[in-house]
């Protein structure tokens, strides 16, 4: 039997993996290919195969069923136990003919009739000894010790079928979370030439892992660059080792779905039963009677009697009645699926349709891995997917939701490569030395993000803030109240001071505040969903205060007839 090898294997972000095969073959023949039961709904609503040759065809795609070895041994009429098999299977196929060879060679034809167990005495014990009796083609019945039978030919063809379906399954259930696919392959009556076998599927796997590893010097962070290495974990959970293969990652999240296609499903019907007919029962039966032979008894009364409607007319109704409709017009035909394109047209089609490419795929974005993949089964890789030199600023971002004393160290990394950065943790190498962990979130090309790594406690800020509430200014009366409006200042300071010999630029995140508006700031903020961010400059060994000034515009009411 010929094996099918993975050549190419595309691995999504949703579960599943598009596995590629190929074999050649030689005359008719078939492959195997074997899956856990899990796994089968997606490989049948899935799984394509196709003989790349002019006349080879693909003849069959078998598959086991979805039932327990218990329920498949039900339907044959064998059930060898592990213990004295041989002497059970006689019993089991009583009245089977059989061929034995027995001591000498001496070959015997006959049907079974059964066993029996004598006792023999030897010098030391009992011996317990079966016997098979069988009955000769001449009807003769005789008994042959099983010590003496050297072969046993069952030459019911029924009988065989049946323990080697039997064998099979019992095997075959060894594996209990494995069902095979078969896929059998036709010539065409070309068997000299090597053909092309093509398989695909998509089958539930692990989703590919992005890790990244960010490496700046000094020089680098005073040119606000690094060097960004990403490498992506890739897992071979299947049964089949990946032997220089092409491997492709994709990110994205297309719709996928487990479609219930393996398990049998019964539809439950009404059940009707016949209507009751009941047998004829045997009646009376008038005899008949000559008319002509009785005289009118009261002609006044029968001439008031309406009279009988004529033979003719009731002939017509029943004609009328029983006239049949005239026969309805037979249903117009339909073509199939593709009934008005040829095959080749019908497979450039498929093959037009079917193209891939590593590019942005829109909602997808697709790495392809130049360099030939191996990964041995049940084993995982790290394989690298990307180094490229990414723009990239040392800052810090205070924040008094996150940390009330210290500012967090951050990169901003803009993504200016040719790429999709993919979720995963990253490395952050500064220097020689290790500076921190951070997360680097899904980056489309030329987005900008800021990765916190580390707290720098090298730079203190203590936040200090002051609400105030101005005088009336204005005064509005209506609907018998009286409204008051006033100023609510908000006044915030950060005192910042700098006690590192270097020069820090700060990203300062000041809350926004529902109402309130800045009309007092040192420099112009930028707006983030929920923050005010303010970009400072740190000077060594530098303290400063940094004073905004919010304002809200609040009132009270007083209902006017409670004063006299």
């Amino acid at each position: 039997m010929s094996k099918l090898k993975v050549k190419k294997v595309i691995i999504f972000k949703h579960g599943v993996s598009y596995y590629t095969l190929e074999s050649t073959l030689k005359g008719s023949g078939s492959f195997e290919l074997e899956f856990k039961i899990d796994e089968m709904n997606d490989i049948l609503k899935s799984l394509f195969v196709l003989d790349t040759s002019d006349k080879g065809y693909i003849s069959s795609i078998s598959y086991d069923a979805a039932i327990e070895t218990s329920q498949l041994l039900r339907s044959i009429m064998l059930n060898i136990p592990d213990v004295n098999s041989f002497s059970s299977l006689v019993t089991q196929i009583k009245g089977a003919n059989v061929n034995l060879i027995i001591g000498g060679n001496k070959s015997i034809t006959g049907q079974i009739i059964g066993t029996e167990i004598i006792e023999k005495l030897s010098k030391i014990d009992k011996i317990m000894e079966k016997i098979l009796i069988l009955l000769q083609d001449d009807d003769i019945i005789v008994k042959i010790p099983f010590s003496e039978i050297r072969s046993f030919d069952i030459l019911n063809d029924e009988i065989k079928k049946d323990l080697k379906f039997f064998l099979e399954t019992v095997i075959a259930g060894k594996k209990k979370d494995a069902k095979k696919i078969m896929i059998n392959c036709e010539s065409g009556g070309v068997d000299d030439i090597d053909r092309n076998i093509f398989v695909s599927y998509i089958r539930e796997s692990p989703i590919w892992k992005t890790s990244y590893r960010l490496i700046m010097t000094k020089k680098q962070a005073l040119e606000q660059k690094c060097l960004l290495s990403g490498w992506s974990l890739i897992e071979n959970t299947t049964n089949q080792d990946w032997e220089n293969i092409e491997v492709s990652l994709v990110a994205g999240l297309p719709i996928s779905f487990i479609y219930s296609f393996y398990r049998p499903i019964f539809i439950q019907r009404p059940v009707i039963y016949p209507p009751k007919i009941l047998s004829a029962r045997p009646t009376d039966i008038e005899n008949g009677l000559d008319m002509d032979e009785f005289d009118d008894y009261a002609v006044e009364a029968e001439e008031a009697m309406p009279a009988p409607v004529p033979m003719r007319e009731v002939g017509g109704l029943r004609k009328k009645i029983m006239k049949p409709r005239p026969p309805s017009k037979p249903a117009a035909s339909t073509s199939g699926f593709a009934g008005g394109i040829s095959d080749d047209a019908f497979m450039d089609k498929m093959i037009s349709q079917t193209k891939t490419q590593t590019k942005d795929l829109g909602e997808l974005f697709e790495y392809s891995i130049t360099n030939p993949v191996s990964i041995k089964r049940k084993q995982s890789a790290l394989v690298p997917i990307l180094t490229e030199s990414i723009k990239t600023k040392r800052i810090l971002l205070y924040n008094k939701n996150k940390h009330d004393k210290n500012p967090n160290a951050c990169l901003e990394i803009t993504n200016n490569t040719n790429l999709t950065l993919e979720t995963g943790p990253v490395t952050i190498i500064y220097d020689d030395n290790l500076a921190g962990e951070a997360i680097i979130p899904f980056l489309n090309k030329d987005d900008t993000r800021l990765l916190n790594y580390a707290v720098e406690q090298a730079v203190i800020v203590i936040h200090e803030q002051q609400i105030q509430n101005l005088n009336v200014h204005r005064v509005k009366f209506g609907g018998g109240y009286s409204y008051e409006y006033y100023y609510t200042n908000s006044m915030t300071t950060y005192k910042i001071r700098n006690k590192t010999e270097e020069e820090k630029e700060l990203y300062l995140d000041h809350p926004k505040s529902s109402g309130y508006k800045i009309v007092e700031k040192p420099v112009d903020p930028e707006e983030t969903p929920n923050y005010w961010r303010f970009k400072i400059t740190l000077k060594p060994k530098d303290a400063i205060n940094f004073k905004l000034k919010e304002q809200k515009e609040n009132y009270s009411s007083n209902y006017l007839w409670n004063y006299n």
